[in-house]
């Protein structure tokens, strides 16, 4: 296999530049921060533009939420791709053991490579991790693309086996996890961990459990082994369930895998899995069709310390919710964690990837109609037609209302910023205003509803 992307060296300095071009936007001088970063990008590769465009949204948010596209027609580009860049990044090719597959990392400097995922964790993650990358700690980096719950990895194993081999639901190395740490001196440091996991799998779901009518559903040929996860939604199935996206602080802990007892993992800390810090970090596949969606009603709950991150196997990723890694990369990741020998607690940002799953699609009602059941293989998607008659509403800054951003990406196809625009409206005081009128509404009903209840009773 060749190579399609660039391999030529390049001396740019990701991070020096996108400085200096926010050095100018907070000094009011917008013409030349614009000039500055397409004069950068021009003859770069896509990797290195999509950083440099993160870098300077995550430098500058307030100074570009500012800026007037009326007043510098030639800008209007700049702006709305600016825009893009705040949101879900897209996972570079890389393949760290395949040197003839493609690779978009080839022929940059470690500190390029390590500005790349950079620009990412500055973008997507909170202040603490600012502060633990310029406190020389390690930080962890969680890239997911969404993948059904039955899916599988090819295993050598099984000799002869078909299509139902990829729906057992054993899970597939998709996802990166990378850690990254800038030393005292400047140096910047990197680890890929490109084969990892961050969701669970359908042999732990207990809709895969064998019995009757299985075979008419996506776990069909699900390789089941218990149940995990809890009742979300009320009824008596439990849900598996997935760390969202978001930051979340982590602390040393022990976990039995790789026929080693004590082997080192990483859980949420206490402060971290406690209110109000651990509110809607959770979702739980609560109609389950192996995917997690919007329309999983009652499907976000808070994080408790259950989630780990932790080794899995070189066929199957263990997880029944936990972020788990490749046995083969797991010693070169914890060696990359426990880089910095004080370091206790790591801060690691989850986020969803560009291309991830649309949300809004194949919804139940209120009145308990339930998802289209899909083949394993099958992810829900809005028709093309209907995605290119979408228009997205007009922007003015990148800090609208929480209801213009969540309309943007739904739109999008953006969940993981429409659900954190649905729960900042919900705790608004908007927010909370309607939903104490809806309850007002609802008890009005529910007093109707008795109301006519008894008079049918008395008529009878």
């Amino acid at each position: 296999m060749t190579n399609p992307h660039p391999t030529n060296a390049t001396d740019i300095d990701i991070r020096a530049t996108a400085d200096r071009i926010i050095g100018h936007l907070r000094q009011g001088q917008n013409v030349e921060a614009f000039q500055m970063l397409e004069r950068e990008r021009a003859e770069e590769r896509a990797v290195v533009q999509e950083a440099l465009d993160r870098y300077v949204v995550a430098g500058a948010r307030n100074e570009l939420s500012r800026v007037d596209g009326a007043g510098m027609p030639d800008a209007g580009h700049s702006l709305e791709r600016l825009r893009q860049a705040g949101g879900p990044p897209r996972i570079p090719e890389y393949n760290r053991l395949d040197a003839g597959a493609p690779n978009e990392l080839i022929g940059l400097t470690a500190s390029q490579k390590y500005d790349v995922y950079a620009s990412m964790v500055e973008s997507r993650g909170s202040d603490a991790v600012i502060g633990a990358i310029r406190g020389h700690e390690s930080v962890i980096l969680g890239l997911r693309r969404e993948t059904s719950t039955v899916a599988s990895m090819d295993d050598p194993r099984i000799p002869g086996a078909g299509e139902a081999e990829l729906h057992r639901g054993t899970g597939v190395y998709d996802d990166h996890i990378v850690v990254l740490r800038r030393d005292a001196e400047g140096g910047r440091h990197l680890f890929i961990a490109d084969r990892a996991n961050t969701e669970p799998t359908a042999q732990y779901d207990a809709h895969a459990r064998p019995a009757p009518g299985r075979e008419a559903t996506p776990y069909a040929d699900v390789v089941w082994r218990r149940s995990e996860g809890e009742r979300a939604d009320g009824d008596t199935t439990p849900d598996l369930g997935r760390m969202a996206e978001g930051t979340f602080e982590m602390l040393r802990t022990t976990h039995p895998a790789r026929e080693v007892r004590n082997d080192f993992s990483l859980r949420p800390t206490p402060e971290q899995a406690s209110a109000p810090r651990n509110a809607s970090l959770i979702q739980r596949d609560t109609n389950g069709d192996g995917w997690f969606t919007q329309g999983d009603i009652d499907g976000v709950q808070s994080l408790n310390d259950s989630f780990k991150i932790h080794a899995g196997s070189r066929y199957n990723t263990d997880s029944a919710g936990c972020q788990t890694i490749h046995r083969d990369d797991y010693d070169d990741f914890i060696r990359a964690v426990r880089a910095n020998e004080r370091q206790d607690r790591w801060q690691y940002v989850l986020t969803s990837t560009e291309g991830g799953l649309f949300h809004d699609v194949n919804r139940g009602n209120e009145q308990g109609v339930q998802p289209q059941r899909l083949q394993p293989q099958q992810r829900p998607v809005v028709p093309a037609e209907e995605r290119q008659q979408r228009q997205l509403p007009e922007v003015g800054s990148l800090n609208d209302l929480p209801i213009d951003r969540y309309l943007i990406a739904a739109l999008s196809g953006d969940s993981a910023s429409a659900d954190r625009a649905a729960t900042e409206f919900a705790r608004s005081a908007e927010g909370r205003k309607i939903e104490a009128q809806g309850e007002a509404w609802r008890s009005q009903h529910q007093i109707a509803e008795q109301a006519q209840s008894q008079d049918r009773q008395m008529a009878r």
